[in-house]
């Protein structure tokens, strides 16, 4: 290879390298934000034959670490969605989960006003978050079929060169490789009675691990939000409400309609 040729490849090699590093970016950086589409879902976990306690949603903390809140990585392993990709605050998310999950499995009737509760319950969102990660073996695998192909197309030369760097660039855009995507959410839950006494603290950690295929420039967040996250989130509840229940079931007071009942016999 004469000098020329060579400063030729080093330079569309460069220029690969940096287009590949500013699609990466660019898919990082969308201007639409990622929203939270929590799913409905039934289960009864009323409280049978006792009065259904009023529960008031106090504060949602951010207990989040910087890297959740700040979003980390471009290439290899990357962590989403950052706070300011979030069409809202991510303790307005959870706390509008919460409340939703709650009014579907009827333990609770939530009240608007503290005054009107038996019971305060407060939230420390402690992670929620989602995680890709991939190898640098699909940059390389998806470079080098795209680059053979395109460097075929050429016909040799320069024009080869060219066509072959071209073709490694559309290789990484179009060629689906194997990904491994995570999401974790962990909630700690805290309730108090009517004097501000705390009656039950405990928390749980929901996790959603799957293998995925996506091309190594792709950023699919939102998608992995409501595939993944959102069934994190439901884990965590499911495992707090079931406690929870529990907690209530043993301080129940009789149904209104058993007192009635009990007070016309005597």
């Amino acid at each position: 290879m004469t000098r020329n040729s060579w400063m030729r490849t080093t330079a569309l090699a460069a220029a690969l390298a940096a287009t590949v590093a500013a699609l990466a970016l660019v898919a990082g950086c969308g201007s639409q934000r990622i929203t939270f589409i929590y799913p409905n879902e039934k289960l009864d976990l009323s409280l049978v034959g006792s009065r259904t306690p009023a529960v008031y949603i106090d504060t949602v903390t951010d207990m989040r670490p910087p890297v959740q809140r700040k979003g980390e990585g471009h290439f290899l392993k990357i962590t989403f969605p950052k706070d300011n990709a979030w069409e809202a605050p991510a303790t307005t998310l959870y706390a509008e989960a919460l409340a939703q999950d709650l009014e579907q499995t009827g333990l609770v009737v939530l009240v608007p006003l503290a005054a009107q509760a038996d019971y305060r319950l407060s939230a420390d969102l402690m992670s929620f978050t989602c995680t890709l990660q991939r190898s640098v073996t699909s940059y390389a695998v998806t470079g080098l079929i795209g680059g053979a192909a395109g460097a075929f197309i050429g016909g040799g030369g320069d024009n080869s060169l060219k066509t072959g760097i071209a073709g490694a660039l559309a290789g990484m855009m179009a060629i689906p490789v194997p990904t491994n995507n995570r999401a974790e959410a962990e909630v700690r839950l805290t309730l108090r009675d009517r004097t501000g006494d705390i009656v039950w603290q405990k928390s749980c950690y929901g996790e959603i691990n799957e293998r995925s295929y996506v091309t190594p420039t792709a950023r699919p967040d939102q998608e992995m939000v409501n595939r993944n996250l959102t069934r994190a989130v439901k884990r965590a509840n499911a495992c707090l409400f079931g406690q929870l229940r529990q907690l209530l079931a043993e301080r129940a007071r009789p149904a209104p309609a058993a007192a009635d009942t009990s007070a016309a016999a005597k």
